[in-house]
């Protein structure tokens, strides 16, 4: 099932694929608490990854303002969610 997007939500999916940052103090105050209250139903997994791959992704994640795990759970939820 594909979902059209409306003007701000391509926004936000545009400034994601452009690593943008969120400049908006509101708009980061509603995604930071959709992303808390989105842990709190998290199944914990352990998996191996190279040193170099978790360093980048830290680096992606702390030019959007992310904890690097949130930033590793959007990526996953990204690719899960495409058909």
């Amino acid at each position: 099932m594909k979902h059209k997007l409306d003007k701000y939500e391509q926004e936000i999916e545009s400034n994601f694929e452009k690593q943008s940052s969120i400049k908006n103090q509101e708009d980061f105050n509603f995604f930071q608490n959709a992303a808390k209250t989105h842990l709190k139903k998290k199944q914990s997994i352990t998996i191996r990854v190279a040193e170099q791959d978790i360093e980048t992704i830290k680096i992606k994640a702390s030019k959007l303002g992310l904890p690097y795990q949130t930033y590793i759970n959007m990526l996953i939820h990204k690719e899960a969610t495409k058909l």
